[in-house]
């Protein structure tokens, strides 16, 4: 049984280009993210900047985050 497995280890190595490729290059989804900038809704001041993804989020992204300006957590909304 042990040299079963040490042959079929010896192939696996000494072949490694006729492995199926195809299934790698499926797997690669392009992922487009885009870079955005959140603004508090009180004082104005643009705190964070993030990324997010368009397809998943077409419309303004509105989170409530912490403001150090303002000292409390506030709505902060994405600015241009």
């Amino acid at each position: 049984m042990e040299e079963e497995v040490f042959f079929f280890a010896l192939i696996l190595r000494l072949v490694p280009e006729e492995r199926p490729e195809a299934d790698y290059e499926k797997a690669e989804v392009e992922v487009v993210r885009t870079r955005i900038t959140l603004a508090c809704t009180e004082c104005k001041q643009r705190n964070y900047n993030m990324t997010k993804d368009k397809k998943a989020h077409p419309d303004r992204m509105e989170t409530k985050k912490y403001c150090r300006f303002c000292k409390t957590h506030t709505l902060h909304k994405e600015t241009k």
